[in-house]
């Protein structure tokens, strides 16, 4: 801009340059001459006149001065100067055209003119009216930017025509070049459509601003913007779960596949992908390893996942999330979104980063955080072929190794080499009845190293035992009998507490086993073989036997315990019936003394075991694995009732956690253990149960639950006792989703003649399922009332309840806002559910319900534009995740809606409604509506979440 100041400045007697422009127009005019430049023009006459053009009449007739007299063209320029001029008065500015007309020049711009008019004035209609923005509102630098990128976006393209114009003289005669400049008009036109809706909903928003009620929906909104402003970002950031192994021998060529496959290029176009898929043991997990660690210098991002079931694969996201900084601790309780976020911020961060999903059974799992940026590296491995070959670019299988390879494998690993040609041959049968499995060779070499054997010596005791153990382990035939050949040598030498903490390891997860939740357990085992456990020295003693042998590994940073799936389920195999129901039950005892014990609890505060949250997240992964060794072996502990309330307090927090289907199948898991009706335990369950439909939007589910909660509950308790009051509570909140009000209020009733009879002061709960009962019912008078009792009678304040952890509490600020706004104070409530929405600490099923009913509130205010942005935010929510996909549903469909009132086009809008249908077929809700109707996708999503 230097240059085209200095040319204009020259000019005696010129106004200096964009004198009546706006300071937004000139910086957009800087770019104007950027553009010329790269299109080889230099030329200062063009700048001077651009400068010198100060009216559209002069413009005019600048233009008029060019049109070639009395000849056959004439008649064409005439009617094009005439459609010209109302174009050029309804632009804000008009220094646009300018460049436009001065890149025609008159000899070649008769056959194009008219056309040239005809876009203009398309252009000149997708524009918003900017000048009115610039005088009535305050210049912000959300609508500064705005307004440039508009303006920019012009004034680019204009550049673009001048050069392409002068740089294509014949452009009458070619019919191509015309094509393609129409297609390059297409493109900014449709940019600036986009660009003019984000000035309007920026105006928007200043407009709201000027009312003080209105300042925290306008926070909100901005604040509902994908991906949000992230935190300091710890870089390099490399989760790897082990060192660079020193010992690692072969798979050079493997090394050199990942490589070529992976390598991080700064030209490349799109991800990369590469699938190890082979049988267990083969060393897929040490050959990711080892290329993840020789490759730290090459990504800034390595992110290790386990990924055999949902739950490591969350804790490891979320534990890496944390690492790199995406999070803080108030963010951390809620813990649902993690996984979102980190996808997001991966895919717009441009750094390389490398991704190792280690153990996949089902390439489904992958959609939740599989990237969308070609500076993305993954490895997945997995035993299943098909699984390799769904997701990579390349995949192939590992092999074990050959006879030679495996006897090099074994030397370099034992430290050992042959004696004489018999101990040659030795090793050559050694490895070949293992298969050459690397690890049945590395324990092999251990376990020769450790004795000072010779191979000779070792293939005599393999060749005693191989087909003993062979015979006992018909789990195992899937494998080669001689890895489990070598694990049983090394288990038959371990001490007598080495082998019961190893077969004690097989029950548990084997990935990461605390040692405190064995050796700090308040389990009493009434057994003095069982008692080192509880004691640090012996305990230690035991679990360093065990590391020698390479049976586990420790974790000495986190203080915990591995062992390789393998190895567990040899351990598993060789336990006769009677010793894996023993071990099966001295591991319940154990879960069971380490998981908190809230489900059951009476209090203000039912059902929600927050503040354990993490000690529960730490041993939900083992009662997971109890859960598949019991389906799929048909075992049954002995005390069953202490198994199923396990169970029940696994799937309650799972529910606490906002994932309540994944809750509903460990309940329902849970109730189809033979414990009977009439156990403790049922009731709760039932009640549980009953929760979890209702938070699914299956009240009619709910209800059933709730009923057969009751006649268990009346077998051990009064008609007229407080427990019979909770429950119907929770009857009264059913027929309140389903809309049965008569039925709630009768409910409602009966639990208040309990609580009065007993004690008032504990029905807090009551009144606020009065409260979200009388809004149902329109009366929304009464049900503040009942709102502010309910507060009244735990001695809280509202600013109390706002800033409560208790996450119940976050349904009361919602229910609150709702209600408020029936009663027509707008503003306040709309304010109280923007700080709903803001409130990170908030479940995020009430979050993303919270938007939804702003959008709403919005909409009914006439403030669509907002209203569609709320929406579209809640539809960019990852779909991967059953929770989120109803919520999707009934936003796409209002969403579809209100772009309709906006007047976005017909076919845009029905994309949007099929997205909604799409979603709502595929949820296969029994108890929604099956029409495509606003009540059907109501109903998708429970009418209060609490």
């Amino acid at each position: 801009m230097a240059d085209a100041g200095k040319s204009t400045a020259s000019v005696a007697g010129e106004p200096e340059p964009g004198s009546n422009s706006s300071p937004i127009w000139k910086a957009a005019l800087e770019r104007y001459f950027a553009e010329t430049r790269r299109g080889g023009i230099n030329e200062a006459a063009i700048e001077n006149d651009l400068w010198v053009v100060q009216t559209p009449e002069e413009l005019l007739s600048r233009i008029e001065t060019t049109v070639p007299c009395d000849t056959q063209s004439s008649a064409t320029w005439s009617r094009a100067l005439a459609d010209l001029k109302p174009v050029l008065l309804g632009l804000s500015d008009f220094a646009a055209l300018i460049a436009w007309a001065l890149g025609l020049d008159s000899k070649y711009a008769l056959p194009v003119l008219a056309e040239l008019v005809e876009m203009l004035s398309e252009l000149q209609r997708t524009l918003p009216r900017i000048q009115k923005y610039e005088k009535e509102l305050p210049m912000t630098s959300t609508l500064e930017g705005a307004l440039l990128d508009m303006y920019s976006e012009i004034i680019v393209f204009c550049a673009y025509a001048v050069t392409f114009f002068r740089n294509n003289p014949n452009i009458g005669r070619s019919p191509s070049a015309w094509s393609r400049f129409n297609q390059d008009f297409a493109q900014t036109k449709r940019n600036l459509e986009r660009y003019s809706r984000r000035v309007d909903e920026v105006a928007d928003m200043i407009r709201l601003s000027r009312e003080s009620t209105t300042a925290a929906t306008v926070a909100t909104i901005r604040n509902t913007k994908l991906p949000e402003e992230l935190p300091a970002i710890n870089l390099p950031c490399h989760s790897v779960p082990h060192g660079l192994n020193l010992r690692f021998f072969g798979r050079d060529d493997a090394i050199d596949v990942l490589r070529e496959t992976l390598s991080p290029e700064q030209d490349r176009h799109e991800m990369r992908a590469i699938a190890m898929h082979g049988i267990g043991g083969v060393g897929k997990t040490q050959l990711a390893l080892q290329y993840a660690n020789k490759s730290l210098g090459m990504y800034e991002i390595i992110i290790w996942v386990p990924s055999e079931s949902q739950i490591k694969f969350t804790q490891a996201l979320s534990a890496f999330k944390i690492k790199l900084g995406l999070i803080d601790d108030k963010e951390q309780r809620d813990g649902s979104h993690a996984i979102q976020r980190l996808k997001d911020w991966l895919n717009t961060s441009n750094k390389d980063f490398l991704m190792i999903f280690d153990n996949v059974n089902d390439t489904r799992i992958l959609d939740q955080i599989w990237p969308a940026t070609p500076r993305a590296s993954v490895i997945i491995t997995t035993r299943s072929p098909s699984v390799a070959s769904r997701r990579a670019n390349k995949s192939f299988r590992l092999e074990s190794f050959g006879l030679e390879s495996g006897a090099e494998a074994i030397y370099a690993l034992s430290g050992k080499q042959p004696s004489g040609e018999d101990d040659k041959a030795a090793a050559l049968e050694l490895c070949r009845l293992l298969g050459g499995l690397p690890l049945a060779l590395a324990q092999v070499a251990s376990f020769i190293a450790d004795r000072d054997f010779s191979f000779s010596e070792s293939m005599v005791l393999f060749n005693q035992s191989a087909e003993k153990v062979f015979a006992r382990s018909p789990i195992l035939d899937e494998y080669q009998h001689t890895v489990t050949t070598v694990w049983n040598l090394s288990l038959e030498q371990l001490s007598p507490q080495a082998r019961i903490m190893h077969n004690l390891l097989a029950f548990f997860d084997p990935d990461h086993i605390a040692e405190s939740l064995i050796s700090k357990t308040k389990t009493r085992f009434n057994d003095p073989a069982w008692e080192f456990i509880l004691d640090d020295f012996e305990f230690s003693d035991a679990v360093a036997e065990l590391t020698r042998s390479s049976l586990i590994t420790r974790l000495s940073p986190s203080k915990a315990l591995s062992m390789h799936r393998l190895v567990q389920q040899t351990v598993f195999a060789r336990l006769l019936a009677d010793e894996k129901l023993l071990y099966l039950d001295r591991v319940i005892e154990i879960l069971s003394s380490a998981f908190p014990n809230t489900w059951n609890r009476r209090g203000p505060y039912q059902g929600h075991g927050y503040e354990t949250w993490e000690t529960c997240g730490a041993v939900l992964p083992h009662i997971s694995r109890l859960i598949g060794l019991v389906s799929d072996h048909g075992l049954r502990p002995s005390n069953a009732g202490l198994w199923a309330e396990l169970v029940f307090r696994a799937g309650t927090y799972l529910w606490e956690k906002d994932q309540p289907y994944l809750a509903q199948v460990f309940l329902e898991f849970g109730l189809r253990i033979d414990i009977g009706e009439s156990h403790p335990v049922s009731a709760q369950a039932q009640r549980i149960l009953g929760h979890i439909c209702l938070d699914i939007a299956q009240p009619h589910a709910a209800l059933s639950a709730y009923s057969k909660t009751l006649s268990l509950r009346l077998m051990t308790e009064k008609a007229d006792s407080p427990p019979i009051a909770d429950i119907y509570d929770s009857i009264a909140c059913s027929y309140t989703e389903i809309r049965n009000m008569p039925k709630a209020f009768e409910y409602v009733e009966r639990t208040t003649a309990i609580h009065l009879a007993h004690d008032p002061a504990h029905m807090a709960r009551t009144e606020a399922i009065r409260a979200m009962a009388f809004l149902r019912d329109n009366r929304p008078s009464e049900a503040l009332c009942a709102l502010h009792k309910c507060w009244e009678l735990q001695n809280l304040s509202q600013e109390d309840v706002e800033s409560s952890r208790y996450p119940k509490h976050s349904g009361d600020i919602m229910l609150l806002a709702r209600i408020l706004w029936a009663l027509g104070q707008r503003s306040t409530g709309r304010e109280l559910a923007s700080r709903a929405v803001d409130a990170s600490s908030r479940p995020v099923d009430i979050r993303r319900d919270s938007m939804f009913h702003l959008a709403l509130m919005l909409n009914e205010e006439e403030e669509q534009l907002l209203s569609a942005k709320l929406l579209r935010d809640i539809t960019k929510i990852d779909s991967s995740v059953q929770e989120t996909k109803p919520h999707q549903a009934r936003a796409f469909w209002f969403l579809a809606k209100f772009e309709e009132q906006i007047g976005t086009p017909r076919n845009l809008c029905d994309e949007i409604k099929s997205n909604a249908k799409r979603i709502k077929d595929a949820l296969k809700q029994s108890e929604a509506g099956q029409d495509n109707s606003d009540k059907a996708y109501m109903s998708l999503v429970g009418w209060m979440l609490w």
